[in-house]
């Protein structure tokens, strides 16, 4: 029979109630798999009686390890519910004998004959099975796993994996799973417990779930002792020491119930709630720690398996159980609880300097502690954390607080938070104290402040002069610095980008600094370096590279849980780069926007934002989005930062928004003063090409020659190309025409650069289709656009728009024959959006076929 109800989680949980009726209902095997405390026994034992459904009843013990005593009892146990339930042709169950026949196999296939007559499921628990051991397998209980009829519903309730053959039949969806998770307190289960306990335990529920996190043993008895307190007579008494609720429970029903060795194993293992199978060796001081935390994943004992860096196993403990052990052990052997701090400080150095500062500390090694934010504040920085970093400096004890190092970071700190004055005492109190510091030390201290007030502080000079003397300190000190010197890297490669002078060497840079972060798990460094590489590279015009560089960035910022947006607004630009000149604008836009919100104002990077912004909505040429932007570009008369003027990125912004407004003399008036040279190869192929529609085909073939030299980026470069493809055939030169069209596909092929195509898709059409027919290496790639040239839309009235760009695009694939394959082929866009357009193609023209589609476009004059 189950335990009676009153113990811990007794109230009724309706969510666990049906987990386990589905699961017994459509497996053979339920596995209720968890820890102590997670009230496997109570809330199985609810399910049962509140279900009606027939159930038999065995709580194993540690001496049902003998075959012959479990056969006894499992047989017991199914007479008992036969006796007590009137289940058909139950005669043959009560006449089984209970005693193990000389040869078991006899005595197991009788049990197996009678219950293949059962005629309607029964369900047999059988609870704690983690107590018999790993032989309890091996009998009675096994050959029901593997041979049971599907009349016998099995539960196998333990602490961990049961020793039970149950995994080749796992694979046949012959076994269900529930587990700790499944098992804990959700949010309304714990209020609900909480009012069962009567009104004084209904205080701060919530942030006693948060701390138990669902640990169903923790939260009643943190709602109990809440209640005793607040209830009527109770006395304020002083808060308990930590962990005293569940300290001895943790040691007598977890911690006891182990192998000596095990325990010992788990009470040095949770001094960190994180921990990794070097760790593991380091805290136990033997070589099969690591194999001791899979005996603790496979026993279900409050940790969790999860992928860490580099694709390698790293394992949490939950945290309440983790501070109870530690508590424990503190009190057992207070002296082996600090050295254990001190091995797992040393560990996290280099890796994880918050947890290497707590450590450190709580191990009365402040030295390590102030050595880690010595060599990896500026990772702080990076990531926008000094409000962090700062925290840990002040939680140094004196006279580590005053230490030169820690000083210079505060003063960094409270340069960052706008605090000039103490920035400036602070600094000059730990340049009077540097001269204590050893060589090593000291190199340190000079370099690394050195490069925070060349590129990050409010004093820095000129970006230019800044990076020439970056690179000095760098080559002159940092030998030796590892984790300073990929920071430094960084910074150098990140200047170069926003200067647009060295973009080769500003990517080699970028690449040494992401791959020493990756290496060397420097988190910040990693990030930020491939964010900024991605912008890189898309400035550089390798699209394809920038996308995989903005990706990786973004997804690693998602798993180390970065806060900081405005180191990845870099991602987001050369997504938005990548997105626009592959002529998809709708997807550009949501990357710029996502930019833009980061509010990252640094030149060129803020101005490229809007720009490319600016560019993105005059393709989707929507009224309200060009409205705001016109109303943004009069709001501020250029983009400028550092030095470095943005006012020609502000005016040929202002001349796209006027052209795709329909103020073509606007646009023009603007943009003649740029092009006498001296601007930018992206404003000057901008600006070139509207002088080229505008009818000044002299002014705009005097802005391409000024790039002859200067025309590397591929996107520029197919700009141009066609813009004096178009040049040469309204002179007359069709030789001229060709070889520039010819160039073009060449160059935009590789890439899939498509925007300078769509854009002069009206005056590209007739010379395009010459084209093909003049011969061409790039037949597939001239054919898809001259399908996409049927009609240019960038230059329609505003109110001529129902449709989309892209969705005019896929119509007018749709007039040939081509599949949604083929058109996703001839978009570089996957068959899933061709559809998503196809269906949007179709709402917004109120039919139901492609047939439909095409008439009503005929009749429209869309396509």
């Amino acid at each position: 029979m189950p335990p009676s109800a009153g113990t811990v989680g007794a109230l009724a949980r309706p969510r666990l109630d049906a987990a386990f009726a589905a699961a017994t209902g459509s497996h053979r095997i339920t596995v209720v798999d968890a820890p102590a405390g997670y009230g496997k026994t109570t809330a199985l034992a609810g399910w049962v009686r509140r279900s009606g459904v027939p159930y038999a009843w065995l709580a194993v013990d540690r001496f049902d390890a003998g075959p012959a005593r479990l056969f006894r009892r499992v047989v017991a146990s199914l007479q008992a519910a036969a006796e007590r339930l009137p289940l058909p042709d139950r005669t043959s169950l009560l006449a089984l004998e209970h005693d193990l026949d000389p040869d078991p196999a006899r005595s197991y296939d009788r049990v197996l004959e009678t219950l293949g007559n059962l005629t309607e499921p029964v369900v047999l628990v059988l609870d704690d099975l983690h107590l018999p051991g790993r032989k309890v397998g091996t009998g009675i209980l096994g050959v029901l796993a593997v041979s049971g009829p599907s009349s016998l519903r099995l539960v196998f309730s333990s602490r961990g994996v049961p020793p039970l053959p149950v995994e080749r039949i796992r694979h046949g969806k012959g076994v269900s799973d529930l587990r700790m998770p499944d098992l804990a307190f959700t949010r309304d289960e714990a209020r609900q417990l909480a009012a069962s306990l009567g009104p004084t335990a209904t205080g701060d529920v919530d942030a006693l779930w948060n701390e138990a996190a669902g640990w169903p043993v923790a939260l009643h008895r943190s709602l109990e002792a809440t209640a005793r307190i607040s209830g009527p007579g109770a006395r304020a008494a002083p808060d308990p020491p930590p962990g005293t609720a569940l300290t001895g429970y943790v040691a007598e029903e977890v911690l006891d119930q182990l192998p000596h060795a095990l325990a010992d194993f788990v009470l040095r293992a949770t001094i960190t709630d994180r921990i990794s199978r070097r760790l593991a060796v380091e805290l136990s001081a033997k070589p099969g720690g690591g194999h001791m935390l899979h005996d603790c994943l496979r026993r279900s004992l409050f940790i969790e398996e999860r992928e860490g860096p580099g694709g390698e196993s790293a394992y949490r403990w939950h945290p309440l159980f983790a501070s109870q052990c530690r508590h424990i052990l503190e009190e057992r052997d207070p002296l082996l609880h600090e050295s254990l701090h001190r091995i797992a400080a040393r560990h996290h150095q280099d890796t994880d300097v918050v947890a290497c500062v707590a450590h450190a500390l709580r191990g009365r090694d402040p030295l390590r502690a102030v050595a880690a934010l010595g060599a990896h504040w500026l990772e702080f920085v990076l990531r926008d954390d000094t409000e962090a970093l700062e925290g840990l400096c002040l939680e140094l004890p004196y006279p580590w607080s005053d230490d030169a190092e820690i000083l210079a970071v505060r003063s960094a700190c409270r340069s960052l938070a706008g605090d000039a004055a103490s920035a400036a005492d602070l600094l000059r109190r730990a340049q009077s104290r540097a001269h204590a510091l050893d060589a090593e030390r000291h190199k340190r201290f000079h370099t690394s402040h050195g490069l925070f007030e060349l590129f990050v502080g409010e004093r820095r000079p000129d970006l230019r002069t800044a990076a020439d003397a970056g690179r000095r300190l760098l080559d002159a000190d940092s030998e030796g610095m590892w984790a300073l010197q990929a920071a430094g890297v960084f910074l150098l490669g990140q200047a170069e980008v926003r200067l647009q002078r060295d973009g080769a060497g500003a990517i080699h840079l970028l690449r040494t600094a992401a791959a020493a972060g990756a290496a060397n798990r420097l988190e910040a460094v990693e990030v930020c370096s491939s964010a900024e590489l991605a912008l890189g590279l898309a400035v550089a015009g390798d699209l394809v590279a920038a996308q995989e560089a903005a990706t990786h960035a973004l997804e690693r910022a998602t798993i180390v849980g970065w806060q900081s947006q405005g180191q990845l607004a870099p991602a987001w630009l050369a997504q938005g780069i990548a997105g626009y000149w592959r002529n998809d604008a709708e997807e550009a836009a949501v990357h710029l926007s996502r930019g833009i919100r980061a509010g990252h104002g640094a030149f060129p990077l803020g101005a490229l934002l809007r720009l490319y912004r600016v560019l993105a909505d005059c393709t989707i040429n929507d009224p309200t989005r060009l409205a705001e932007a016109h109303a943004d570009l009069e709001a501020t008369e250029d983009w400028e930062a550092h030095g470095l003027p943005g006012t020609e990125l502000h005016t040929v912004a202002a001349a796209k928004v006027a052209e795709a407004m329909g103020d073509l003399d606007r646009a023009l008036g603007l943009v003649r003063p740029l092009v006498n040279g001296g601007t930018s190869p992206l404003v000057t192929m901008l600006v070139t090409e509207l002088l080229r529609r505008g009818g000044e085909g002299a002014a705009a073939r005097r802005g391409a020659q000024s790039l002859a030299a200067t025309r590397g980026t591929p996107y520029i470069d197919t700009g141009l190309a066609l813009t004096e493809a178009l040049l040469a055939d309204a002179a007359g030169d069709s030789a001229t025409a060709h070889e520039r069209v010819e160039h073009a596909a060449a160059v935009a092929e590789r890439q899939s650069i498509l925007r300078p195509f769509i854009e002069r898709s009206a005056d590209l059409e007739d010379l395009l289709t010459r084209h093909l027919a003049w011969g061409t290496a790039h037949e597939s790639f001239i054919a898809a656009r001259t399908a996409q040239h049927g009609h240019d839309h960038t230059h329609r009235p505003p109110s001529y728009w129902a449709l989309t760009e892209r969705e005019l695009e896929v119509l007018t694939y749709m007039r040939s024959m081509m599949t949604a394959a083929d058109i996703a082929k001839g978009l570089f866009v996957s068959v899933n959006t061709v559809k998503t357009h196809q269906r949007s193609i179709y709402r917004k023209l109120g039919v139901a076929s492609r047939r439909e589609a095409l008439r009503i476009a005929v009749e429209r004059g869309l396509t």
